[in-house]
């Protein structure tokens, strides 16, 4: 499995530095977010790897340094919201992921199939029920421009999303049941809900052709905060537990919450994923006063690494 990341968590740092800078590090896969930007802090914050902003030239730069640096181009995240019921909203969205899914097609590295393409369902928890064939007949439609491109199109479970438990999941893959749509799978969105490693990673990484971590912990909001759990400046997000109680969660950065990460690297490998894991700092982390990307990639890596070694998982 090789060390990846993912540059959602770098919004304001453009591919002409990412790419070497990372590769200098020690990753050896990346996830490029193309998304148009973020909401960060209450802000709206530009992403510097919107893709609409390239043309040839960047493209043919990107895939040039992704060579040169020895960097697999694992996928691209182009995150727009599939339900909806807003017509023109929805009709834009469609069309922006069409074209995510042809850059998909012209980023693809010699020697190497086009990236999957991410993304989420978009929609609530309460929207799956109501709005459910309207994801399978968009994605439906989407899809088949993926294979005709040969792109894969990766769904991420996400928490408060429409598509957000191991349930919902399974259904929504075995519905469409087409080649070209997986699961792109961040266990984050189960453990904030304290879903175990053990109920998520044998059922959910088989039918995923992307992997992405965050660390991460949670409490109950019907019991006292412990003392110094919360990280000042971290995002808060809340959900509620499969057992209907309150959640409250904070995604974090590596090594500050409670993710087992070489307990989790040896359930990937015993579920057969031999692909790219990739860390993603969320929005929720880029909100903190002065955080600075490329200071957290290096940190990131060297917990990354420290736990493929103890979990004894070969980096390839």
């Amino acid at each position: 499995m090789k060390i990846g990341y993912n540059t959602w968590s770098m919004a304001t740092v453009p591919y002409a530095t990412f790419i070497p800078e990372l590769a200098k590090i020690g990753f050896r896969s990346l996830a490029i977010s193309v998304v148009p930007g973020y909401p960060i802090a209450g802000q709206w914050v530009e992403n510097a790897g919107d893709f609409t902003k390239w043309d040839a030239a960047d493209k043919a730069r990107i895939r040039s340094l992704m060579v040169t640096h020895g960097l697999e181009l694992a996928s691209i995240v182009g995150n727009q919201p599939i339900i909806g019921d807003e017509q023109d909203r929805a009709e834009a969205a469609i069309a922006r992921l069409r074209d995510t899914i042809d850059l998909c097609a012209e980023l693809a590295l010699p020697h190497e199939g086009p990236p999957a393409l991410n993304c989420g369902s978009g929609g609530s928890p309460a929207q799956f029920e109501t709005h459910r064939q309207q994801l399978v007949d968009r994605l439906g439609g989407l899809i088949d421009h993926a294979a005709s491109r040969g792109v894969t199109v990766c769904i991420e479970p996400h928490v408060g999303a429409a598509i957000d438990t191991p349930d919902r999941s399974e259904w929504l893959v075995r519905e469409i049941d087409h080649p070209h749509l997986a699961l792109d799978f961040d266990v984050s969105h189960f453990e904030v809900v304290n879903l175990p490693l053990e109920a998520t990673v044998p059922r959910l990484a088989p039918l995923s052709k992307s992997v992405e971590i965050k660390d991460q912990h949670m409490r109950y909001l019907d019991a006292p905060e412990p003392e110094g759990w919360r990280v000042e400046g971290n995002g808060v997000g809340q959900a509620v537990a499969p057992d209907g109680r309150p959640v409250e969660f904070q995604f974090l950065l590596a090594g500050e919450g409670t993710f087992d990460l070489p307990r989790y690297l040896r359930l990937l490998d015993a579920s057969g994923w031999r692909g790219a894991v990739g860390f993603e700092a969320s929005v929720q982390c880029q909100a903190r006063p002065g955080y600075d990307a490329l200071a957290w990639a290096r940190r990131i890596f060297t917990w990354m690494d420290r736990g493929w070694t103890v979990a004894r998982i070969s980096r390839d």
